[in-house]
């Protein structure tokens, strides 16, 4: 974690400033501990990942997926190619959602970040600033690590819940997420908290599968969330973005036999 980050991060569950421990004159923090001086509550840094939730008190959908991810993320590269080759390939599919993106060389946040699928296609971009990323999956975000390590990219790295965002409000000059919402157990406090840390005239982009594809999903995964028709809730949450938010535009994506396997949802925060 760089030293700048740390005036970005508070604490998720109060919102209170962190300190360091323990601080060096290092650039860079691979090692340490931030400190909440409100709640007294500590969080470390473990391997260049800050640890804001452990494992052990996930509860719901955010518990089971996260061992799921932890189980197979040796697996989400092949599975993510496999996936996407009938859409015409995993950089048409990350791309078309990617675009939608206003890169100004300021800070973009990845909710749901997973092993870094998105980051060679968005840091290949000259307009790209820093990058942060945040998962539930510890195994995932250390496979993400050690991409980022190997090709060198500006990216910051925390495990906790899309729900409880450890960022300060209005940081971040682009916020997205793919994949994973539709099995959020609070989406609504989820995209509230993508819209508090956003800052004011930003862009905020959210994409995940089809109704159709997330109840195939569903069952693999074996999910026991349902609506009373006995059926996933993977409705597209345009309905949870408060009105007050901007130029709301809800588009098909992934493309494939003439029907879309895929949402993406994109709104501005008032500036």
């Amino acid at each position: 974690m760089k030293r700048s980050t740390l005036e970005l991060l508070c604490c998720p569950s109060c919102q209170t400033e962190l300190t360091l421990r323990d601080e060096s004159g290092n650039t860079t923090r691979n090692e340490g501990e931030l400190f909440c001086s409100h709640c007294e509550r500590s969080y470390i840094i473990e391997n260049g990942i800050v640890h804001f939730i452990d494992s052990q008190e996930l509860e719901g959908f955010n518990q089971r997926l996260a061992r799921f991810y932890n189980r197979f993320s040796r697996f989400e590269t092949i599975i993510d190619w496999l996936s996407f080759l009938p859409m015409g390939g995993e950089r048409k599919a990350r791309t078309e959602i990617l675009r939608r993106l206003e890169l100004n060389n300021g800070r973009v946040l990845e909710v749901s970040i997973g092993s870094g699928g998105n980051l060679p296609y968005l840091c290949e971009s000259p307009k790209v600033g820093d990058v942060y990323g945040l998962d539930i999956s510890l195994a995932q975000l250390t496979n993400c690590h050690k991409l980022v390590t190997s090709r060198g990219w500006s990216v910051d790295l925390f495990m906790g819940k899309a729900e409880e965002l450890p960022f300060k409000s209005d940081s971040f000059d682009s916020v997205f997420h793919i994949g994973g919402i539709n099995f959020f157990s609070e989406k609504k406090k989820a995209i509230d908290e993508m819209i508090r840390v956003a800052r004011p005239g930003s862009k905020i982009v959210i994409a995940d599968e089809s109704e159709q594809v997330a109840r195939v999903v569903a069952r693999f995964l074996r999910l026991s969330r349902s609506t009373q028709n006995n059926k996933v809730d993977a409705s597209v949450p345009v309905h949870l973005v408060p009105e007050t938010m901007k130029e709301i535009l809800v588009d098909g994506i992934w493309k494939m036999h003439g029907r879309y396997h895929g949402y993406c949802l994109e709104f501005r925060k008032p500036g």
